[in-house]
């Protein structure tokens, strides 16, 4: 210890190595079945040892789990006698019951996360899952995240391109076209209905805040040099009648009058595609009253829902 204290370094005199490396094995196996070749390669690698090991060596490390009440066998030639870690006491082991509270509370919590804490704490649960033994609670960890078709490097330059304001070029995968590249000036990153979305202008949507779903920009953005989008967009201002006088309202909806049968509001909004949905949404309670050419876009969503309804009963 006071060793430690005076150089503030590990040093062979600080700890039993023997422990030590054993307890290395331990986590080296426990993310896969290694084959010996590369556990001598891992402890070269290492920082504190720097050294490579002899079989009989790795067979005393072994024998040292193996008396902690670990098991591990060494695989088939076939398979490449690849040392594999069957039995972990130190294992997590989790309840049917704790398993639901604990996909209730991820679910719970990604409703008003933010993308950079939604990855960390999607890297969190990704962690314990290697710790525990249940592929059940693995499996609902995974299916709960809205990161579980997300490519997490893409993610990352996404985040910080929306912290910049970067103005960046995606390779988008259209479900109504192939791939193509879209100019966006990123803006931020929204989570809603368990996926979660790059939102920001773009010249290819008439310079209007489009969003696109992350998980099917197939490659890492490319941020460039200068940005030639313009980020000065004026406001949307659309006028509703809203026939459900309890109707919870969003900030960016505000009442201009009041009858005793109907709310007429004005929505703010610098995403068309959004307040179309979230109009849409309302159904039969709401009805847009201006301005003439949002409201002639709405009835021709409208009309042509209405057309494939009716040739689905031809």
């Amino acid at each position: 210890m006071k060793e430690f204290l005076k150089t503030n370094k590990v040093t062979y005199n600080l700890m039993s190595f023997t422990g030590f490396k054993s307890m290395m094995l331990l986590s080296y196996l426990m993310e896969a079945p290694r084959s010996y070749e590369e556990i001598r390669q891992y402890f070269k690698d290492n920082e504190y040892i720097h050294e490579t090991i002899s079989i009989d060596t790795l067979r005393v490390y072994i024998n040292s789990l193996e008396r902690l009440g670990c098991t591990i066998i060494r695989g088939r030639k076939a398979e490449g006698s690849k040392y594999k870690l069957l039995v972990n006491p130190f294992a997590l082991h989790i309840t049917n019951d704790q398993i639901k509270s604990l996909v209730k509370i991820f679910k719970s919590i990604t409703k008003t996360i933010d993308a950079e804490d939604l990855l960390a704490i999607t890297r969190f649960f990704e962690k314990i899952s290697r710790l525990i033994t249940n592929e059940d609670l693995k499996s609902a960890l995974a299916n709960a995240s809205p990161l579980k078709k997300v490519n997490q490097e893409i993610l990352e330059i996404l985040i910080n391109a929306c912290r910049r304001n970067d103005e960046i070029t995606i390779d988008y995968h259209s479900p109504s076209s192939s791939v193509k590249k879209i100019d966006v000036l990123a803006e931020k990153l929204l989570v809603s209905g368990n996926k979660i979305y790059l939102c920001g202008i773009s010249p290819q949507y008439k310079n209007t805040t489009a969003r696109f779903l992350v998980s099917r920009i197939i490659e890492k953005p490319v941020i460039k040099l200068q940005k030639t989008i313009d980020a000065k967009l004026e406001p949307l201002i659309i006028g509703c009648e809203i026939y459900d006088k309890n109707y919870p309202l969003l900030e960016n909806e505000k009442i201009i009058s009041e009858d005793n049968d109907k709310l007429t509001i004005e929505i703010t909004s610098d995403n068309k595609f959004l307040t179309t949905q979230r109009i849409l949404s309302m159904g039969n309670i709401c009805k847009v009253i201006y301005p003439q050419s949002f409201k002639d876009d709405i009835y021709s969503i409208l009309k042509k829902m209405k057309e494939e309804y009716l040739a689905e009963k031809i």
